[in-house]
């Protein structure tokens, strides 16, 4: 079990502590400047569980997908690609798809994204129904916030509408497709739900 520093640290510090950690001490995020742990290692009570990692594949092929289908421009992070919220928090969102070219090598920080992702965890899901939500479309750029419940299975899906207005559905039928006007995606849900 990795010890988690004590101490507040910067964004730039964060980043260079948790590339130094091996893959089996977990994941983390940093959170007001303290050190959190998002998915813990292999054994542990946060650790992601197998339903978790199942639905953040299917929803990763799904979108990929639904990607080149469109012929848009965009391309879809999964684990590892961070985001850095207005408030000064570095989160890690189980998926993410942002516009434009591909970002360099060594891209630690995607600085616009369009489209962020989260599969429900019993230690992180409290934060990803509320204050990610809250932070996330503090980002002007994000344009939808999916979160994805693997033992439902459904998903949950805000919307960027006109200014501060959201808007929020839930899916739960696989049969259905996840329209993104914004950037132009049809995402079709069979294989995501499919339990």
């Amino acid at each position: 079990m990795t010890a988690l520093p004590k101490h507040t640290m910067t964004v730039e510090e964060f980043l260079a502590w948790s590339e130094a950690q091996p893959k089996e001490a977990g994941r983390f995020e940093l959170w007001d400047g303290q050190v959190v742990e998002k998915h813990g290692a292999a054994g542990e009570m946060n650790a992601e569980r197998s339903q978790h990692w199942e639905m953040k594949a299917t929803l990763y092929r799904a979108i990929h997908t639904a990607i080149k289908t469109s012929k848009i421009e965009a391309h879809v992070a999964i684990d590892g690609a961070s985001v850095r919220l207005p408030s000064g928090r570095l989160v890690e969102p189980d998926l993410l798809v942002y516009l434009g070219p591909k970002v360099p090598r060594g891209t630690l920080i995607v600085p616009n994204p369009a489209i962020v992702c989260e599969v429900l965890s019993p230690a992180t899901a409290k934060f990803d129904l509320s204050t990610k939500l809250d932070g996330y479309f503090g980002m002007a750029s994000v344009q939808h916030y999916i979160v994805a419940d693997p033992d439902k299975p459904l998903l949950i899906h805000h919307a960027r509408e006109a200014g501060t207005v959201l808007r929020t559905q839930i899916i739960n039928d696989r049969r259905s497709k996840l329209t993104l006007e914004q950037p132009g995606l049809v995402i079709d849900l069979d294989e995501v739900l499919e339990g």
